[in-house]
């Protein structure tokens, strides 16, 4: 695991190295308010020249909408190369939202990524002039600088593929458990933003982009392994007191949700749980109360180590025992789906940042 942790350190800083908060560079925002309308306003690119810009203008009712139309302008510049990749974007951004990708080590350059896609604009994006016709307009300009910011996303899609290969490196006999299944899900997700950050490169920098799209590997082609590695360990679920093989029938369907089916006796992995269902006195109510109790572990057979622990109870009651137990059956059923299916998720997510 030591060698796990190793190769998996350079996630740590993958926004550090490569994610810079600024790439246009130059002065700071200007403000001109009740003064002669800006050239920039007529035209953009005839203050940003086009060789060495992109530029867009956006106006509004204020300063702020003025500068969110200007940088939504800005991304409507590139048009269809990032259309339709809101979901890679977002799911790399959550990543980094969650810590996943940890820059501590300049806690800046973090903040500025997780600005540039809570605005829903490019990293590198700044508002580089502003100005107010003294009547009801706000004017504000956004601009990238072909170089500098070609320079970062390069930058950022070779270290996204140097985290990638990390995650997917490790022992082949590590190669059909839960943690490799959940590295090859953030590879997947590393991998669909690559798409985006070599879409907008595109534009930037041509011809590196095009050598780029010579080697990317897409989202899908991990996605297509960890398929296979979700069949190669099917989960034996053993269920001590069940009645008619519910539980074991709600914990199927939780894992046949996550990409995993169910097997038994050679299973790598294996849920073990026991049902307790108790008579509870509730003086003063007519309905007679049963207390449930579910208790669950998963454990890895290669290592015998439980790696997953799960506990529901509560009680439930009716007019006779029998139908406050099936009460109880019917409620536990609904939190395995549920509840078990959000916590499962969960841990094979903290899986893919193991040692990090």
């Amino acid at each position: 695991m030591s060698k796990i942790k190793s190769m998996l350190k350079p996630a740590r800083v993958l926004c550090a190295i490569v994610l810079f908060w600024s790439c246009a560079g130059g002065p700071a925002v200007q403000e001109h308010q009740r003064s002669a309308e800006p050239q920039w306003v007529l035209n953009p690119s005839s203050v940003y020249d086009e060789g060495r810009y992109i530029s867009a203008l956006g106006f509004g009712g204020d300063r702020a909408q003025a500068e969110k139309n200007a940088l939504g302008s800005l991304t409507a510049v590139f048009g269809q190369t990032i259309k339709g990749e809101t979901r890679a974007s977002y799911r790399y951004s959550e990543a980094v939202d969650e810590g996943i990708f940890n820059a501590e080590e300049n806690r800046e350059i973090e903040n500025a990524v997780k600005t540039s896609f809570a605005m829903d604009t490019l990293i590198g994006a700044e508002i580089r002039d502003y100005w107010f016709d003294g009547v009801d307009t706000h004017y504000a300009v956004a601009v990238m600088e072909k170089l500098k910011c070609g320079i970062r996303y390069n930058d950022l899609v070779e270290s996204n593929e140097r985290v990638i290969r990390n995650l997917t490196d490790f022992p082949p006999e590590r190669r059909d458990t839960l943690e490799a299944y959940a590295r090859y899900g953030l590879a997947a997700t590393i991998a669909d933003a690559n798409v985006v950050f070599v879409n907008v490169l595109s534009v930037l920098n041509p011809a590196s982009a095009a050598a780029f799209r010579t080697t990317l590997r897409r989202g899908e082609d991990y996605r297509i392994i960890q398929g296979e590695i979700a069949r190669n360990i099917p989960i034996d679920v053993a269920v001590d007191q069940d009645r008619s093989d519910r539980l074991r029938a709600a914990f199927a369907v939780a894992f046949s949700l996550a990409g995993f089916g169910t097997g038994s006796g050679n299973s790598p992995y294996r849920m073990e749980v026991s049902l307790s269902l108790s008579p509870l006195d509730l003086p003063g109510n007519s309905n007679v109360f049963v207390r449930y109790i579910v208790s669950g572990k998963l454990i890895e057979m290669r290592t015998g180590n439980e790696v997953f622990p799960f506990t529901i109870s509560g009680r439930e009651g009716h007019l006779s025992t029998g139908e406050a137990e099936n009460r109880a059956l019917r409620v536990i059923e609904q939190k395995i789906r549920d509840d078990f299916g959000a916590e499962f998720a969960a841990y094979l997510e903290s899986l893919s940042a193991k040692g990090q």
